[in-house]
């Protein structure tokens, strides 16, 4: 085990301030082309924690046809270092509303931002000192919001066919939360007895432990991982950061080798953190199938893609996040409907 100690904030997130920072040249993007989105919105509350009140949003079909044994649902949790970002983001949007389309019911879930950094004048509200506790706190709220969707669904989903997807600090929780339930951690305990998840997407993610390794109890759902190779955010092997420890996308997949598990590892050469935002408007397709195949169990094969773009993906800057994730920025803390394409400025400032 390697041990090294970076920031928090270099690991998980960074502040980007877009002035001055286009490239010569840069012109903003129009409105991109994008598939048939005709699913509708329900925005629920789901838990009232503290001075937070936790909402969700349902991204229901109106062509869907529910059958009998209910919707496959699948809880998407957005990134953000664990102190900014929310469920509201057009590329988030664009993601949630496709994945309903193709005949899932989607829950598109806030929780406590707890992370150490919250600000440079605003104290961490929750007493938080270590990512492990700040990615503890999330995957609680995400326990919540899966009881909350078996209960109060606005229609009838399948309780064997309930997936998680995030990017970055949401494709942490998913993961660490699996590997939590698996270990019948207390917080899970409130789920019912014998639940497990179907699947789990990691949008360039992996799992927090105190463990300097990974001992899983059970075997683990199907899981599609993407990751870049030059992402120095989130690593893809293992690293340590005070008592927190991090596992990731490869170390995780030479387990699940070694379990039998079947999963899809998506590698994007040359592509750094940006996978975590790129995801939600790229490879739609393949993700679907994901869930509609080894999330159901009808696969049970290991796939390795190596993906390479002519010119890489990458968020060096807020010009480049802007080239190659323009719903993610532009909708930054805002629904599709709320971007003016019309009027397009450079955002003034991005956190991630």
């Amino acid at each position: 085990m390697k041990y090294r100690l970076i920031p928090t904030l270099l690991l998980l997130g960074a502040t980007l301030t877009a002035t001055a920072q286009m490239p010569e040249g840069f012109q903003m993007p129009q409105m991109p082309q994008l598939p048939p989105l005709t699913a509708q919105i329900k925005t629920e509350t789901y838990a009232i924690k503290g001075q937070d009140t936790l909402l969700l949003d349902f991204y229901i079909d109106p062509a869907l046809t529910v059958p009998a044994e209910g919707l496959p649902t699948l809880i998407y949790i957005h990134g953000g270092g664990f102190y900014t970002g929310s469920r509201v983001n057009g590329a988030q949007e664009v993601f949630c509303r496709y994945v309903a389309s193709q005949g899932f019911l989607v829950a598109s879930v806030d929780y406590r931002l707890a992370g150490i950094i919250t600000g440079p004048e605003q104290p961490n509200p929750y007493g938080v000192t270590s990512v492990y506790q700040s990615v503890k706190m999330a995957c609680e709220d995400v326990v919540d919001a899966t009881r909350y969707v078996l209960q109060h669904a606005p229609i009838a989903v399948n309780p064997t066919q309930i997936s998680l997807a995030g990017g970055s600090a949401g494709a942490i929780t998913a993961l660490t939360l699996v590997y939590d339930l698996l270990r019948e951690a207390d917080y899970t305990k409130t789920l019912p007895s014998g639940f497990a998840y179907s699947g789990v997407i990691s949008q360039a993610g992996g799992v927090a432990t105190l463990g300097d390794s990974l001992q899983w109890a059970k075997q683990p759902c199907p899981i599609m991982f993407f990751h870049g190779t030059r992402d120095e955010m989130v690593t893809r092997e293992e690293i340590a950061m005070g008592e927190t420890h991090l596992m990731g996308t490869e170390y995780i997949c030479r387990q699940l080798d070694t379990l039998g598990v079947p999963y899809w590892k998506w590698v994007e050469q040359d592509a750094d953190h940006i996978m975590a935002m790129k995801t939600c408007t790229s490879y739609l397709d393949e993700q679907v199938r994901f869930l509609r195949q080894w999330a159901t169990g009808h696969i049970t094969s290991t796939v390795h893609t190596i993906w390479r773009d002519p010119v890489p993906a990458s968020m060096g800057s807020v010009g480049e996040m802007v080239r190659f994730a323009p719903l993610y920025i532009l909708g930054y803390e805002k629904y599709l409907n709320q971007i003016d394409w019309q009027n397009l400025g450079g955002p003034k400032q991005v956190v991630y």
